[in-house]
């Protein structure tokens, strides 16, 4: 696809005056399950909350897929990947947990970059893409808006956003069970009660339990089975009040938590067999498996993962926890006498989360590093070997705190101005350790030109960090004659990052650490290298050198940062009839600033990201047969940040976060739904996304170093899959007993590079995805049964894909390494629900 076809669809999108899909009946009032006839899909009103005020879908000159719990339940929409499923432009790495619209997210997890696209759950901004993925008992509506969000959202929505809706407290009392088992052991259950305490106060409590027994990858060492493996919780009390008849006011209180194992992919490459794999600071762990004597558990010498990616061998059960995760949600609206609301928005969250991971990918447990004739030990002809135990964890960490707080106030008149205007705050404080340890390795917990080690840990790096946020906003919409409406807004975002940055390394056994273990063998010592690898230079967001801990060995330097920017929008709308919209909008997106912390590098400081985004759109409803949202953009997008390596004059391949200058970006998205009969609906929904680099140079790709630094021109960007298509059919049978609707989905999902590097290993090939249901409701509405299967095929779809240098593969296979991320396999299950009364 080419600009010449943008240029010629959008011809077409003007003519046709294309128009946006309602994907589903609105919801019984108050959030209560609608009646047996509401499960049958028709094409009806819509209403969201895209531009902080609720409207009809078809009258929001914004590109936004909105999906309620009952089509969620009808189609299969249950978690953040089935969002991406059905959403042009939309796409989410599960295992990595970073979320991209067209082409637009988060290249690293480093909490000190923010990321690209917004999460807010009821208003209240959100780290975390995960709070997007409520059930439907929990969660009554979803919307992705794609596109910068300058001007009501701000804060790094230069992507887009993702807003979700908790389901409110009832005007009448309402209780609901739910019960679901499936394959790998799956059992969930979960439940909700709702109604009025009196005329003005109403309550709302909810809870589910849900457990996984099997992982989804198999552990041939004897281990647990991994992925998906584990069990969450999640407990929350809502309360809602009219106070008066000018007051509104809601909150949300929640608690959540989970215990599972963290595996979300594996690797398909050989092992590194070399003694001192690249980038590695002490001996290799599959080095052992080419020595005589070798201890391991099971008797994998060699990945698995080359011959089956749901196999792996390691000796080390991976575990993700979260503890601790509390959150606070309020909403108070005054309805003004001026017609006018004030609207105060406020949240708090805080969480704990610890990840250990077998970074060794390996079950061997020890071997004896082989050693050579010197003088070191003379008069013998070589030491003794050294015996290297190379069970190696990566620990991580995340504990975070952090609140917002934002006042609107919106018109509420019926005249030909519109307008809203506004304030927000955000302040967050996280710490970010990461400790990679070897912990039966004795020499490491005493260095010997530093100061104990007790941890044992061979890296370790953390940061200690606060970050605040202030906007102020305002945005106009003026109807100047019955079809046309102008909008124009502007948004001024302050953003400051300020803390502290923490590291130690050291050295065991490595040649170009002077002691190598070859010659040394058990007298080999450790050392302390910390300081031949930080920067004690200065430059901007550098307060002061490096300072160090005599006690701990540990090197710390304080960052502080701040950036600023407005940003805003500009657009034209034209309504010849109530069924057809047609826009055409200038958006400015901004993402602040941050740090490459943790490592005291050079050059920690990046600069912000900016977009100018144009767009084209149009929204259509042709009688209630047929709806279709169009969208045409093109955006410049300036200063992706992103981790990269570059090859100095002198010395080593370093790694520096870096603004890629420009990305230049285009594409088209078509949303239809089609109902050609009674009772039968069909969604088809595509995307179209060129988002290639302009400028930017020069960079070195670390599976080939040996080309140097290289320019980047042409590259695709990560996560930007050139084509999707998904397509859901579903019709619905009226019996005497209720309603059965069969449902099935078909998602492709064309090939993307995840480094900027488009090369063969980086690249996650196409791949499609069969979904089917059946959803059975009473016609008394009491009840509902839900069969279901995800990925009938049991295709190994492609989440995300990287890749590292080998040393030593095994003989046959290529040099380097590929980890891939991939979507859960085949699963299947039941599901009940029963609502009382």
């Amino acid at each position: 696809m080419s600009k010449r076809f943008l240029l010629s669809a959008s011809c077409a999108l003007i003519a046709l005056g294309t128009a946006g899909v309602t994907r589903a009946a609105t919801a019984a009032a108050g959030g209560a399950s609608a009646s047996s006839s509401d499960a049958v899909p028709v094409l009806g009103e819509l209403i969201v909350t895209a531009q902080k005020r609720s409207e009809n879908l078809e009258q929001v000159p914004v590109a936004v897929s909105a999906y309620t719990a009952k089509q969620r339940d009808l189609v299969g929409i249950e978690t953040i990947q089935d969002l991406t499923n059905f959403t042009p432009g939309l796409a989410y790495s599960t295992s990595l947990d970073r979320a991209f619209v067209r082409g637009v997210g988060r290249q690293t997890n480093n909490l000190s970059t923010d990321p690209g696209v917004a999460t807010y759950s009821d208003g209240v901004y959100n780290s975390s893409v995960v709070a997007a993925a409520g059930d439907s008992l929990f969660v009554q509506q979803v919307e992705v808006l794609r596109g910068p969000q300058g001007t009501l959202y701000g804060r790094n929505s230069v992507g887009g956003a993702i807003n979700s809706i908790s389901r409110r407290p009832t005007k009448t009392f309402y209780a609901e069970a739910r019960a679901n088992i499936g394959n790998y052991g799956v059992h969930n259950f979960e439940a909700a009660v709702s109604g009025p305490l009196n005329d003005e106060w109403r309550l709302r409590l909810a809870a589910y339990r849900n457990v996984q027994s099997h992982g989804y990858f198999h552990n041939l060492a004897g281990g647990p089975s991994e992925g998906g493996r584990g069990s969450s919780y999640y407990v929350e009390g809502q309360v809602d009040a009219n106070l008066g008849e000018h007051l509104d006011f809601w909150l949300k209180v929640a608690d959540f938590g989970y215990d599972s194992s963290y595996r979300g992919g594996n690797s398909n490459g050989s092992y590194d067999y070399s003694p001192f794999p690249p980038g590695s600071l002490g001996p290799g762990a599959s080095y052992g498996f080419t020595t005589a004597g070798f201890t391991e558990v099971g008797s994998a010498t060699q990945n698995p993962g080359a011959a089956n990616l749901r196999n792996f061998s390691t000796n080390t059960p991976e575990r993700a926890r979260l503890t601790n995760d509390y959150s606070v949600a309020a909403q108070a609206v005054w309805h003004t006498p001026w017609n006018a609301d004030l609207k105060y928005i406020g949240g708090f969250s805080t969480y704990r989360y610890k990840l250990e991971t077998d970074y060794d990918n390996t079950a061997i447990t020890s071997y004896q590093f082989p050693t050579t004739p010197s003088f070191i030990c003379y008069p013998l002809a070589a030491c003794p070997p050294l015996t290297v135990y190379p069970t190696v964890l990566f620990q991580y960490k995340e504990n975070k705190t952090y609140f917002s707080n934002e006042l609107d106030l919106t018109s509420t008149g019926g005249g030909p101005l519109q307008w809203i205007a506004g304030f927000y705050q955000y302040h967050e404080h996280y710490d970010q350790p990461v400790d990679i340890p070897l912990p039966n390795q004795p020499q490491l917990a005493a260095p010997a030109n530093g100061p104990a080690n007790p941890t044992r840990d061979i890296y370790y790096i953390d940061q200690n960090m606060h970050a605040d946020s202030y906007a102020g906003f305002a945005q106009f919409d003026w109807k100047f004659t019955d079809a046309l409406k102008l909008t124009g807004g502007i948004r001024y975002s302050h953003d400051s990052k300020a803390g502290v940055e923490n590291t130690r390394q050291l050295c065991f056994g490595l040649p170009v650490c002077g002691y190598p273990a070859g010659t040394f063998g058990a007298y080999t010592p450790v050392l302390d290298i910390t300081s031949a690898l930080i920067s004690f230079g200065s430059f901007p967001g550098v307060v002061g050198p490096p300072t160090l801990n005599a006690a701990t060995g540990v090197y710390s330097r304080r960052l502080d940062g701040t950036w600023s920017a407005w940003t805003g929008t500009a657009g034209l709308e034209w309504t010849p009839d109530t069924s057809t919209l047609v826009y055409a909008k200038y958006s400015r997106g901004y993402k602040s600033g941050g740090f490459n912390s943790g490592t005291l590098s050079a050059a920690p400081q990046t600069a912000p990201e900016a977009i100018d985004a144009y767009e084209l759109g149009a929204k259509k409803v042709f009688g209630r047969q047929f709806q279709i949202n169009g969208a045409l953009f093109y955006y410049h997008y300036d200063g992706m940040q992103i981790p990269l390596s570059v090859q100095p004059t002198t010395g080593p391949v370093a790694t520096f976060f870096f603004n890629i200058n420009r990305v230049v970006s285009y594409g088209a998205e078509f949303e239809t739904i089609w109902q050609p009969i009674d009772n039968l609906q069909i969604l088809f929904n595509y995307s179209y996304l060129h988002a290639t680099i302009e400028n930017g140079c020069c960079f070195v790709d670390t599976v080939q170093p040996g080309l140097g630094n290289q320019d980047l021109k042409g590259q695709t960007v990560p996560q930007s899959p050139r084509n999707k298509i998904s397509l859901n059919g579903n019709y619905t049978f009226h019996l005497d007993a209720g309603d059965l609707n069969l449902s099935a989905s078909w998602i492709w999902k064309d090939r993307t590079y995840d480094s900027i590097f488009n090369r063969p290993w980086y690249l996650a090939p196409a791949y499609s995805q069969v979904d089917m249901r059946a959803s059975f409701t009473a016609k008394d509405n009491r009840y509902t049964v839900i069969a279901f299967v995800k990925n009938l095929t049991n295709v190994n779809g492609y989440d995300n894909v990287s890749a590292t240098l080998l040393g030593a593969p095994a003989a046959g296979l290529p040099a380097y390494n590929q980890s891939i991320g991939l979507i859960p396999p085949r699963t299947y299950g039941l599901e009940l629900q029963y609502r009382f009364r």
